[in-house]
């Protein structure tokens, strides 16, 4: 408990080998390394702060010498990240390109296995880490929409769409929590995230802010609409990939283009995504009563595999959820 409440103050002034060590303990799902040292001998100046409000994070860093990480699987957290000084890099795997993100703007990290992560020497920066399944399921409660596909939020700067306005919400959010009596920090840190999440929702130049604010749908080709429509029509029918390219009016290779080319997800994927949705809102609403039966009737013909998909997406498995809502409704009655 010690060694975590000292991780979470921070720590400053150390060597190359102490920074990976202390990086490596902090982010596990990165592998951390420095590039080849320079003059001025082994020891660099790495500041380092985390603030954990309920669900998601706020990590604070600044560092005299370059630091690359490789994610050593998908990581399960959205990385938003606004840099201060120096420059970011990113190597994003779709379109095989590398993001640069320079001083004065904000962009996610994807953190997909194997990619490559590289922070400038003297840099400075603030993140904002959020579990994909808290996403996931702010998204879905205020929309009524399936989160069907990844969020990405390419670099932009701050004074542009209000990003000063979540980047001054994280800094005040750290400011009081700093200071907070440890009831206070509970109230606080409750507000904050929410507070982060609609400002990250209603503003930023992300790829889900249309849905969000239930927006017009753009620039999207009609058979990618007609694709969609036709799966969440369809979330109980066994249908394939000939199906939906035949609603959509375009070959199966056009289709799968066209997924990759918009939601950055294959077909499949993003079928899969509105069927959990589907299982989750039918959870929630108390209209399931079996697991097995659910992931049957959802199409999913493992239901081993559906409960591990669900738990990935919505932070714990169907089974507990079930047990909960069941439990909830019947003191619910009780009352």
């Amino acid at each position: 408990m010690k060694a975590f409440e000292q991780y979470i103050r921070g720590f400053e002034d150390c060597s190359c080998h102490a920074m990976i060590r202390d990086l490596s303990a902090l982010e596990p799902e990165w592998r951390w390394e420095t590039p080849s040292q320079r003059a001025g001998g082994p020891y660099v100046f790495f500041k380092f702060d985390k603030h954990p409000l309920r669900s998601i994070s706020i990590v604070n860093a600044e560092h005299s010498r370059g630091i690359v990480g490789i994610a050593k699987r998908d990581v399960t957290c959205v990385n938003i990240i606004f840099v201060l000084a120096g420059e970011v890099q990113t190597y994003d795997r779709h379109s095989r390109e590398i993001v640069r993100v320079p001083v004065n703007h904000v962009a996610t990290i994807s953190g997909k296995r194997g990619e490559r992560l590289q922070i400038g020497a003297d840099s400075s920066w603030l993140l904002l880490q959020i579990p994909s399944s808290v996403l996931r399921g702010y998204f879905e409660e205020l929309t009524g929409m399936p989160y069907g596909q990844r969020f990405i939020l390419p670099p932009a700067l701050f004074q542009q769409h209000d990003v000063d306005g979540l980047y001054a919400a994280l800094r005040q959010a750290e400011r009081d929590l700093s200071t907070a009596t440890q009831h206070e920090k509970t109230m606080l840190a409750k507000a904050y995230e929410q507070l982060a999440l609609v400002k990250l929702f209603v503003r930023l130049p992300h790829n889900m802010v249309e849905a969000f604010n239930h927006g017009a749908v753009g620039d999207m080709p009609r058979q990618l609409l007609r694709a969609e429509a036709f799966m969440r029509d369809n979330l109980y029918n066994k249908i394939n990939l000939n199906d939906v390219a035949k609603a959509a009016g375009c070959s199966r290779r056009a289709l799968q283009r066209m997924f990759h080319t918009y939601r950055r997800e294959t077909p499949t994927a993003i079928l899969c995504s509105y069927r959990l949705a589907a299982a989750h809102g039918a959870i929630r609403a108390g209209q399931a009563e079996s697991v097995i039966d659910l992931a049957l009737s959802l199409n999913f013909s493992n239901p081993g595999r559906f409960a591990l998909l669900y738990k990935n997406a919505y932070g714990s498995s169907p089974s507990f959820n079930l047990r909960f809502n069941r439990e909830s409704r019947n003191e619910s009655k009780g009352t």
